[in-house]
């Protein structure tokens, strides 16, 4: 069983992370809702890096297509 405590420490870090991750999105959602996905994708990756925060490709790519159809 994996140790409670090593998710104690990370708990802020991970919080941090996902409001960091929720500013882009609000952002971009706010910016681009209904234009092609390759924009807001490209738009959702420079909006992270703004905000200090690291998205995997699939994880932009995933939000820029609801973003873009207006799922999200």
């Amino acid at each position: 069983m994996a140790d409670a405590s090593g998710y104690e420490k990370a708990a802020p870090w991970l919080r941090e992370q996902m409001t960091r991750f929720e500013k882009a999105l609000t952002e971009i959602r706010t910016t681009h809702a209904g234009r092609p996905a390759s924009e807001v994708k490209t738009a959702l990756l420079a909006a992270s890096e703004r905000h200090g925060v690291h998205i995997a490709n699939e994880v932009a790519q995933f939000a820029a297509e609801r973003i873009a159809d207006g799922r999200l």
